[in-house]
């Protein structure tokens, strides 16, 4: 404080001279103002004065500047710069303070700067100068205390306190995985406002300087708002999702559908959430390989006085296309999320109510079951045929060819080697066992009271059929044939095991009464002792020929309508001659 004190004597002195030569100016400007001396003397004295003194009523700051000279002057601003060396510059922000002197950080008063400011202003119009230093003289002028930097010590200092303030803005993020939406919110982080620190350290005076400062916000990208936004989407995109078809829901499978992009937009970047084409492909592909079908028919079970309906179904065609905008299609909401499934239907060819209709307008005309022997070739062929006939219908005024209906019967369609009576004797054949099948479906359809239009009897009788009631078939020309010569569809049923095969007839109540009579046998006949024995039959065991006579006769509301006699002729067979 006494060097303070020291430097401020020599400055009240001259600040003593400096007041009497502004009264002095000031007469002179008054005698001027008045016009009753010329311009050129007012000048020239304020020119003498102001030739190597700095013009009165010049003040940097608290220092009075005026009418000291030019030496003087710098001695006085070095003086002050001296003592703003020792003195602190405090800066607070983000909650703390750091100190450091103004010699440390490089800092001191611009000398030069302020005495160009204070000398006297320089203009080549000598008027236009001369009036600027008049006004100066009349009414002061005050040029500051500049400040100046030099070397990196206030940089330094900056970038100290900024490591210690300066905080990153976070971006928020959102993010679909396995265990749902993840949320990141955003962080708005901080800045040392380096600029207005740096102007409020350097602005002008002498004094010590403490700049508190309110650190600028740093907005993220992605802001609170954009991650509010793109959550809730992401939340809709992330139900669980179902599936729903007739009445049935079923869960999808747990694929992520939508996934969250930043993107660049008009206004800045933004969480945009999107749909994923491979995975809403996957759950498409899974609804189309789940819910497609084909068309199935009703089916009619057999076996009862009625036929049992067993429900068919429509075709099912998942429109994959319809499915892929609906999935992608998510709204907000709570729990999971159902799409009703867009399909194309179409019906089959024989529908359920198709087979209710035939199930309570049918009854059973008659039905037949036929045995034998265990045999897999001969079970095979008769399990292929039974399919072919099953459910088949014969309608009013139809004639039934067994050839006509069974269709091709080679190995290309299945049919394998069997037993079978080629002229007279047993061998095989491909499709051996079809006479147990036409002999089967003979007997129910003799049963239902059909009109029969073919039927031939094997060469030998087959013990395991109804005497005189066997139906032989041998392509193309032996045959068995029969009409429905009723108002109503006869619709033919077939079923068969390893050992047995059944028919089944259903039509309209025709109101036809059926009675066979007892079969008449006459000319019973052995082997002659060299006919050849016959494969299929065991040696010494012997089936006689004979001549059998069976007659049906077909009645509706006591009137006939068949009278039929059907002859057979057997030859006998036997399995030559028993051994010794």
């Amino acid at each position: 404080m006494r060097s303070q004190h020291a430097a401020r004597s020599p400055l009240l002195r001259e600040r003593s001279r400096g007041t009497s030569t502004r009264r002095s100016l000031a007469l002179v400007a008054s005698v001027l103002a008045t016009g009753l001396l010329a311009l050129v003397v007012p000048a020239i004295v304020i020119e003498a004065i102001a030739r190597d003194r700095v013009l009165p009523s010049v003040r940097a700051g608290d220092i009075d500047l005026g009418g000291m000279t030019t030496v003087d002057a710098r001695a006085r601003l070095v003086a002050t710069d001296e003592m703003l060396g020792d003195l602190p510059v405090v800066l607070r922000a983000g909650g703390s303070s750091w100190t450091a002197t103004h010699r440390a950080l490089g800092i001191g008063l611009d000398v030069d700067l302020a005495l160009a400011r204070a000398r006297p202003i320089a203009s080549s119009d000598p008027v236009v100068a001369f009036m600027d230093r008049l006004r100066v003289i009349a009414i002061g002028s005050e040029v500051g205390l500049p400040r100046r930097a030099s070397g990196d010590g206030l940089e330094r200092w900056l970038d100290e306190v900024a490591r210690a303030v300066d905080r990153p803005a976070v971006d928020g993020d959102v993010s679909i995985g396995s265990a749902g939406v993840t949320v990141r919110q955003a962080v708005i982080g901080t800045r040392l406002p380096r600029d207005a620190v740096w102007r409020a350290i350097m602005a002008d005076g002498a004094a010590e300087r403490t700049v508190t400062v309110i650190l600028d916000p740093v907005r993220p990208a992605i802001d609170a708002e954009d991650v509010r936004a793109a959550a809730e989407e992401a939340r809709a995109a992330t139900r669980p999702l179902h599936f729903a078809l007739d009445g049935e829901t079923v869960p999808a499978a747990g694929v992520a559908i939508a996934a969250v992009e930043r993107v660049d937009a008009a206004d800045g970047e933004r969480l945009v959430v999107r749909p994923v084409a491979a995975a809403i492909d996957q759950l498409v592909a899974g609804a189309v390989a789940g819910f497609t079908r084909d068309a199935a028919n009703a089916a009619l079970l057999a076996g009862g006085e009625r036929l049992v309906v067993v429900p068919g179904h429509d075709a099912i065609e998942v429109d994959a296309p319809a499915l892929r905008r609906a999935i992608a299609g998510w709204e907000p909401g709570d729990g999971p999320r159902t799409i009703a499934l867009p399909v194309r239907r179409s019906a089959p060819a024989f529908s359920t109510s198709d087979a209710e209709r035939v199930a309570t307008t049918t009854t059973l005309a008659g039905a037949f079951t036929t045995f034998f022997p265990v045999s897999a070739a001969r079970a095979h062929n008769i399990g292929l045929a039974a399919r072919a006939f099953d459910g088949q219908a014969v309608a009013p005024g139809e004639q039934f060819s067994f050839w006509g209906r069974i269709g091709e019967v080679t190995p290309r369609t299945g049919y394998v080697l069997a037993g079978t009576i080629i002229e007279g004797v047993s061998s095989e054949a491909i499709g051996g066992g079809l006479c147990q099948v036409s002999t089967t479906l003979f007997n129910a359809v003799a049963l239902a009271g059909y009109r029969i239009d073919q039927r031939l009897p094997h060469s030998y009788y087959i013990e395991r059929y109804p005497l005189g009631r066997d139906a032989a078939v041998f392509a193309p020309s032996v045959d068995l044939r029969w009409t429905n010569d009723t108002a109503a569809p006869a619709y033919v049923r077939a079923a068969a095991t390893g050992t047995s095969i059944s028919f089944w007839i259903y039509a309209a109540p025709s109101g036809r009464t059926v009675r066979f009579g007892a079969p008449q046998q006459w000319n019973l006949r052995q082997p002659a002792a060299d006919q050849p024995a016959d494969p299929q039959h065991a040696p010494g065991y012997v089936v006689p020929g004979r001549d059998v006579l069976v007659t049906r006769t077909v009645t509706a509301d006591g009137v006939v309508v068949h009278d039929d006699r059907w002859y057979s002729h057997y030859e006998p067979v036997w399995g030559g001659p028993a051994a010794p």
